[in-house]
């Protein structure tokens, strides 16, 4: 007989800390952690955690195992971490009044992304129908877009099938951001800020001043995280959510969106007896309610969240399947982080060209030097 707890233990800031002194002085909090990716790294690299593969309670071919993580966190001839969650992450959030206004059907964005045509294209013309300036005095009074410069960025890219970190087959990460695919996707989501269609930052706003720019209608459409939900909590619009547009002229492009799991670590300080009956309970665990399918499961969370059902039916569904899901490994670089290069792109302080050239250097440094880490940690755990 078991009891599981499951709390909020620790910040954001000082998740890792917690962790890595815990299982340091062999006396960690929880006998399972949830870490934010981008915190990973660094104590995987000091062998602060268990490897999951040798528990024979778990067997991550199963359906409920998020794939992406299980990917992620397979280095050497082990698994680091795991999930049994796949939540869904970016898109493109819209106000179905302010779209009807502008002779927009409400349920033509989902119809364009049910038959493959909600591309850059068409999304241009929608900013262009939804930039307003309604009283002639050559100022926009409605923009069509408002975004935080880390969602709006990487989704370009995604969508343009490029991102800032990839790995190739053996293992070994890369800064793609000098690829032509990512800087065709940075000069495109740039140029819509270039003909007025994105709500600039107003002067001495705070960091996240595009969510009530969206909730209180100042702007039609907004690129976000699915968890923004609550921002939108008491708007008085109704709204509707799909994936990010794509480059309909790169065949190799399609809607995607790019998940950050949080990993679940168990600390290498326990005892193999120890480990296997954590892993036992947490396995049965994460099993599905008998009578719901995994379908079942994840969509009820959402359905009482989201406006309408095809946001969850049809949009958060596709976000659930390989096609229309791109890996991201900048999280797994110590001391990267996406706004390196996206807060001064954004601002229109720099290029992306010019950006892409300033930051080369720096992130090749970094990256060649976590490859060592992770190829000597790979090592070492090798049979």
């Amino acid at each position: 007989n078991f009891k599981i707890n499951r709390e909020s233990a620790y910040s954001y800031t000082d998740q890792q800390e917690t962790y890595v002194n815990g299982v340091m002085s062999n006396s960690p909090s929880c006998q399972l952690f949830y870490l934010y990716q981008e915190m990973v790294s660094a104590p995987l690299m000091k062998g602060l955690m268990y490897d999951l593969k040798t528990l024979p309670e778990f067997d991550f071919t199963e359906e409920k195992w998020n794939q992406t993580v299980v990917e992620l966190m397979s280095i050497g001839n082990g698994i680091w971490g795991m999930s049994p969650e796949n939540e869904p992450r970016g898109g493109v959030f819209f106000n179905k009044r302010m779209l009807k206004e502008a002779g927009i059907s409400e349920d033509e964005p989902y119809d364009l992304q049910k038959d493959g045509k909600w591309t850059w294209s068409k999304f241009e013309e929608y900013c262009k129908k939804l930039t307003v300036d309604a009283d002639g005095d050559g100022k926009t009074d409605q923009y069509a877009l408002a975004s935080f410069s880390k969602y709006y960025l990487p989704m370009c890219a995604a969508n343009n099938n490029a991102t800032f970190v990839s790995r190739d087959k053996d293992g070994n990460y890369q800064n793609a951001t000098g690829t032509k695919e990512f800087l065709e996707a940075m000069n495109w989501g740039m140029s819509l800020m270039d003909k007025g269609y994105i709500m600039p930052k107003p002067d001495g706003a705070a960091w996240d001043w595009y969510k009530a720019a969206f909730r209180d209608g100042e702007v039609a459409m907004q690129t976000a995280e699915v968890y923004e939900i609550s921002a939108f909590a008491s708007m008085e619009d109704e709204w509707g959510f799909v994936m990010f547009p794509y480059n309909e002229k790169n065949k190799d492009a399609t809607n995607k969106t790019t998940p950050n799991d949080n990993i679940v670590v168990m600390p290498s300080c326990f005892s193999a007896e120890e480990a296997e009956k954590i892993a036992f309970a947490y396995d049965l665990y994460t099993e599905p309610t008998p009578g719901y399918d995994l379908d079942d499961a994840w969509k009820q969370t959402y359905y009482d969240q989201f406006k309408d059902d095809r946001a969850v039916d049809e949009t958060l569904t596709m976000m659930h399947e390989a096609d229309h899901i791109q890996t991201s490994y900048l999280p797994l670089i110590s001391d990267l982080d996406y706004g390196d290069f996206c807060y001064a792109v954004y601002a229109g302080a720099t290029t992306p060209a010019k950006k892409i050239e300033a930051i080369s250097s720096k992130w090749d440094s970094k990256i060649s030097d976590m490859n060592k880490k992770y190829a000597n940690f790979a090592a070492s755990h090798s049979k």
